[in-house]
């Protein structure tokens, strides 16, 4: 009789090694660096006001900075631009929703440049920024029906980010757009999309609400999100460089770590505002 194989540790250490640099060296970093912007992120929605309103300022200052600097490298007027985009931030929070045409405006002007000079993409990239910038930062609002949006947009998002990662990572397989991000694999693509959609469901269950509803704009923003993250590769290829700065570890800039959460947010506002009932079936 054949005795069955036996477990050969070596082999089992061999695997779990490989896999782990299938996920990358960096997987640690990566970790402690989402858990503290997981914290901040949940802690300022779950209060709103102003916790909330002094997270937007921040990730608006952050954006003007690290887009400023992606554009125009030797402009010495950042700094001045970013804090005044900070008070837009402030402004999307704490002021009244008819003041917000206004604050997008004003945060528009922190990232816009001259066309001639800088080119069409740089004045496009300036207004999906300012627009999506609102939307992250005016989703939330001062009720709770706005922080049970916002807390669906980071399930959703989140669910999607890590399994694309993970999927990719692990998995492989033909790339995705190899001309702008040569990483991404359809793979990590379809097993973010799916993680998306069932978080997106369960995200309903657990709410209360409507999960199929929940599901469906699971699948939308996991789609939306995953293209926010390879349009700003595209405007990071044109402008040859790699990260938007290095001030997240694991992840480089708040714009590398937000393109798919502002991307989502602002299709979230755009479905939340054609489909009438829509708000009502989320919440």
């Amino acid at each position: 009789m054949n005795s069955a194989p036996e477990h050969d540790p070596k082999q089992s250490a061999f695997s779990i090694g490989l896999a782990a640099d299938k996920l990358g060296g960096d997987l640690r970093v990566r970790f402690v660096s989402a858990v503290v912007m997981v914290a901040l992120s949940l802690t300022g929605a779950w209060f709103g006001g102003i916790g909330w309103a002094l997270l937007a300022a921040t990730i608006m200052a952050a954006l003007a900075f690290e887009w400023g600097r992606m554009i125009a490298p030797k402009a010495v007027d950042l700094v001045p631009r970013s804090l005044i985009a900070a008070v837009c931030g402030l402004c999307f929070v704490l002021l009244p929703r008819s003041f917000e045409a206004l604050a997008a405006f004003g945060f528009f002007l922190t990232l816009v440049r001259s066309p001639r000079e800088f080119g069409f993409l740089a004045m496009a990239g300036s207004i999906y920024l300012a627009l999506s910038g609102w939307a992250l930062a005016g989703l939330r609002g001062q009720d709770e029906i706005g922080r049970s949006l916002m807390f669906g947009l980071f399930a959703i998002v989140w669910s999607t980010d890590s399994m694309a990662y993970l999927v990719g990572r692990v998995v492989g397989g033909p790339k995705l757009f190899p001309l702008i991000s040569p990483n991404k694999t359809w793979s990590g693509s379809i097993g973010g999309t799916v993680a998306g959609i069932l978080a997106g469901a369960l995200y309903g269950l657990l709410a209360g609400n409507n999960p199929v509803a929940w599901a469906l704009v699971g699948w939308l923003l996991a789609v939306v999100s995953q293209g926010g993250d390879l349009l700003e590769s595209l405007a990071k290829r044109h402008y040859g460089v790699k990260d938007a700065s290095g001030v997240i570890p694991g992840h480089g800039g708040v714009l590398d770590r937000l393109d798919g959460h502002l991307a989502a947010a602002l299709a979230f506002v755009a479905i939340l505002l054609a489909i009438p009932g829509l708000r009502a079936m989320l919440t």
